[in-house]
């Protein structure tokens, strides 16, 4: 009964209405998905796919405003970032996702003597979430769920390694890549609880589930930018990806309203 009359002054207490910021951390599994059409200018292409998944953790700052409506109810809009830091898991490379299916000979952009290595890293750095959430008082605290969108900039990069036998006098290796960077949109739901531990402090642990649309990454190349100087030609290289993020994460942080 102490516990539940704490609360409801607390809870009325005008610091707690109004803007509040806070700082904390989160643990993101991270699912990519991706998908490529590489073709030439000489109609050879190839196609490849894969999905890869990882986990982070990452620190957050929050800046929000909260305010009561009808009674017991809780809105709050908030802004929040995080470091995401995310890097394509290195998988057959040691440059990120190797795509096998980009040296079939179906896609010989470099002739039947050259052996090649296409890879893709893709990059995921900052997050910036908008929330607009309603809650009730629920256990001594404020249960809530939130909607909103949620934007990433990220960039994605091939990298292409060939070795050379120009005129049988031995092998050479050469390398090229290619880069594009995106702001990837998408949105959020979350459910958290708040947990008041006086007029001024609470503490926020919450699950945020995120998806973002797929976004079209593109570059043009001549052959004789990526297959260095051994051997250059005209052709031209069209290298075209979808990538789509499904994030998932659990926040703790410790706000100061005032």
């Amino acid at each position: 009964m102490k516990k539940l009359f704490l609360f409801c002054a607390i809870f009325a207490s005008h610091s707690l209405f109004g803007f509040y910021a806070g700082v904390g951390f989160g643990i993101n599994t991270i699912d990519e998905n991706f998908k490529s059409n590489l073709s030439s200018s000489e109609d050879r292409s190839g196609k490849d796919h894969y999905n890869t998944h990882k986990n982070r953790w990452v620190p957050m700052v929050t800046l929000g405003h909260q305010f009561n409506f009808c009674g017991d109810w809780l809105v709050d809009l908030s802004a929040e970032w995080k470091y995401i830091n995310y890097k394509t898991c290195n998988v057959g490379s040691s440059r990120g996702q190797i795509l096998p299916n980009a040296t079939f000979s179906s896609i010989n952009f470099f002739g039947p003597e050259v052996l090649r290595d296409f890879t893709s890293i893709t990059r995921l750095n900052n997050e910036v979430l908008l929330l607009a959430s309603i809650g009730k008082e629920v256990c001594s605290g404020i249960v809530y769920f939130g909607i909103g969108p949620v934007v990433f900039n990220g960039s994605n990069t091939i990298y292409v390694s060939s070795i050379h036998t120009p005129n049988g006098t031995g092998d050479h290796l050469t390398s090229g890549s290619v880069k594009a960077n995106k702001t990837l949109w998408g949105g959020a739901a979350r459910i958290a609880y708040r947990y008041f531990l006086n007029e001024n402090y609470f503490i926020n642990i919450g699950y945020t589930y995120m998806q973002t649309g797929s976004a079209q990454f593109k570059n043009t190349a001549n052959a004789a930018e990526l297959n260095g100087f051994d051997t250059p030609g005209p052709t031209t290289l069209f290298l075209k990806r979808s990538i789509k993020f499904t994030v998932q994460e659990l926040i703790v942080s410790m706000n100061l309203a005032f």
